[in-house]
């Protein structure tokens, strides 16, 4: 049986992943955060929990024994972290990564909403950008997400685009992007070594519709 560590477990993303791990999945499903009582209780014997800090290596690499594959959702010190989380799959042997950034990284979006999308983000943005550069510039077999911004609506309904190309649409719900890392970790080949943005088509505009 496949085991799959969640970093960063007690976010929205995070949770819906986990929910879909044990709903639809056979793997264990390890947590990862700095406060294990954060967590639901999901009355699931394929849980394991640790707690430690997403920047610290010696913490992760604790996580990380008889681990397949890594989903990281984070916020705050992206870069750190995405630098913490290389180091310590590197040093325990473990390669597939699905990382969630965020989008307008590389000014991909259309002109309005990546204004807006500047304006919200600020200087994180830079942060998100290095994660994603650290993390390119890595050994590991990685998938990239860059979600179009959050809805906690109860549906998977997204599309795909390519590093590269104009990022489409300005929202996306937290659980497509939970169904899509299920998804990847369910065939570890698919989106491999790639940089992806994500989001429900036909949403399209200077900001997401529901942003007042």
């Amino acid at each position: 049986m496949q085991t799959v560590l969640i970093v960063g477990a007690n976010g929205k993303v995070s949770i819906e992943a986990t929910k879909i791990f044990l709903e639809n999945s056979s793997f264990n499903v390890d947590l990862f955060l700095r406060n294990a009582h954060r967590i639901p209780d999901y009355a699931s014997n394929r849980i394991t929990v640790f707690e430690g800090d997403a920047k610290n290596v010696e913490d992760l690499e604790k996580a990380l024994d008889q681990v397949d594959i890594v989903f990281a959702s984070l916020s705050g010190s992206l870069d750190r972290e995405a630098q913490a989380i290389i180091d310590a799959m590197n040093k325990k042997n473990v390669k597939r990564l699905i990382f969630v950034a965020a989008p307008g990284i590389y000014d991909e979006l259309p002109d309005k909403f990546n204004t807006f999308n500047k304006e919200q983000f600020g200087e994180k943005l830079t942060k998100y950008r290095k994660a994603a550069d650290l993390i390119e510039a890595s050994d590991l077999d990685y998938t990239i997400i860059r979600p179009a911004w959050l809805t906690f609506k109860n549906e998977s309904d997204y599309e795909i685009t390519q590093k590269g190309d104009t990022f489409k649409g300005t929202e996306v719900s937290r659980r497509s992007v939970a169904n899509l890392a299920v998804r990847i970790a369910k065939q570890p080949e698919l989106y491999s070594r790639q940089n992806i943005g994500v989001n429900k088509p036909n949403t399209d505009g200077d900001k997401p519709a529901w942003f007042n």
